[in-house]
């Protein structure tokens, strides 16, 4: 039985319906919460962040303005996935941002096979989204980055990505059980 206190409600610009509703389903095996694809956002909302420079998108202040716009209830999450590449100042790219107590953005260019010169692999892709949507829906509840094979161990390279765990480790685990106390599935 799915928990009433816990809400993820799921947002995309420019993503493909059957893998969000991928994440979703997974997303509703690891966590006791309902799991909501609440439609796409405007490609403008996101545009409005896009550095042409770089030809990337700023994640803080994007993170910023959904906050705002989006809000959040007691024991809701959102997570917006954005078919796009982000950055934060110092740091070349970013797979996903978070906020704690609201929820988090994941950038998808770079998770895809064909990003690096592979062929496509909608598998690959699929494991790589849900361990960024696992690490910056932990960071939402609280967590911090971990040095364990866990999905919170910080993600430098797609590389890092690939390597570490698809789940929480036991000391994540305990900890989010401590944070959100039924959250997870047991």
């Amino acid at each position: 039985m799915v928990s009433d206190a816990y809400t993820i409600i799921i947002y995309s610009v420019q993503v493909d319906r059957a893998l969000l509703e991928s994440i979703a389903q997974q997303l509703r095996r690891v966590f006791n919460a309902r799991v909501v694809l609440a439609g796409q956002l405007s490609l403008g909302e996101v545009l409005q962040h896009f550095d042409e420079e770089r030809e990337q998108i700023r994640a803080e202040g994007l993170l910023e303005a959904l906050k705002e716009r989006l809000g959040v209830m007691p024991h809701q999450r959102v997570l917006v996935i954005v078919e796009g590449d982000g950055y934060v100042e110092g740091l070349n790219f970013v797979f996903g941002v978070a906020a704690e107590g609201w929820g988090g953005v994941v950038f998808t260019r770079r998770l895809y096979p064909e990003f690096y010169g592979g062929m496509p692999n909608e598998s690959l892709l699929r494991v790589r989204l849900l361990k960024e949507v696992l690490h910056e829906l932990g960071h939402s509840y609280g967590l911090a980055h971990c040095t364990n094979n866990c999905v919170m161990r910080f993600s430098n390279s797609v590389f890092d990505v690939d390597s570490k765990s698809a789940f929480y480790c036991p000391r994540c685990v305990r900890e989010l059980n401590f944070l959100a106390p039924g959250l997870l599935r047991v």
